[in-house]
């Protein structure tokens, strides 16, 4: 994927207008192509918790023309805010998006990923295999053929099944993230922790930037906009945790051991 962007606020502001206008913006700097070789962002997502569930929804190009360059309006996200006026999300004030690839699902809808970069072939062939051979977990994106849409899936279902033994979503990235290899970096959200999103970064840059009583998360700090008055990288063994708290919005990045390290 070209970018991903994940939201957290306490102020009563849209996740979904937050999300799409991180996207927007991601789509204007004119990202590279993604690690994969498949060209400029084609398709746009977001995924929102609310209501004890998850609102997903995404895009392709908005016409023949393809996606726009750099500057530009990205057709990807005019055709998702096209699908999102026809089939609106429910409000929600945390979320996850990604641009150039859709969301991941696990099988159950009670996990989503977005993916930044590429996770190795080789690491999400063996989830693959794994997954094929677990009951109930012989899904589309099990046998889906490899590629962005499919990764993202499959590290859905790794979440998912890793939450189930532990039951916090951080704990179960971390244990994700220790498994998997590539150049990339991620963002989860669970239908059981609603007010909760979860990021790691191997790779390819997260940054979480904090301000008016919001934390937003993004690959590139430039989807933001201004009023990000604290932000941080997330390191190659950290794991980011932000959680809306009542009326306010708390952050925490530990390393691979749980241990606290910023802020």
């Amino acid at each position: 994927m070209c970018g991903i962007v994940g939201y957290a606020g306490a102020g009563g502001q849209s996740a979904e207008d937050v999300l799409l206008r991180g996207l927007e913006r991601l789509g204007r700097l004119g990202e590279p192509v993604g690690a994969e070789g498949l060209g400029p962002a084609c398709s746009a997502g977001v995924v929102v918790s609310a209501d004890g569930g998850l609102g997903a929804a995404w895009g392709g190009p908005g016409g023949p023309g393809g996606p726009g360059g750099p500057g530009g309006p990205s057709p990807a996200v005019e055709r998702l805010r096209e699908e999102l006026e026809r089939r609106p999300l429910p409000a929600g004030m945390c979320g996850i998006g990604g641009l150039g690839g859709v969301p991941g699902l696990d099988g159950a809808g009670r996990v989503a990923v977005v993916l930044a970069g590429a996770v190795d072939a080789g690491a999400l062939a063996g989830a693959r295999e794994e997954l094929r051979g677990r009951a109930g977990t012989v899904g589309a994106v099990a046998g889906a053929a490899a590629g962005p849409a499919a990764d993202a899936g499959v590290v859905a279902r790794l979440v998912a099944e890793a939450f189930s033994s532990c039951g916090e979503l951080v704990e179960a990235v971390r244990q994700v993230r220790g498994v998997l290899a590539g150049g990339f970096a991620v963002l989860a959200v669970h239908a059981d922790e609603p007010d909760t999103v979860v990021g790691a970064a191997a790779g390819v840059p997260l940054v979480v930037g904090a301000a008016d009583g919001a934390v937003r998360m993004a690959s590139d700090a430039g989807a933001w906009g201004d009023g990000a008055v604290e932000s941080v990288v997330v390191k190659g063994d950290q794991v980011v945790l932000v959680r809306r708290e009542f009326d306010e919005v708390r952050w925490e990045i530990t390393d691979g051991w749980g241990v606290v390290v910023a802020p």
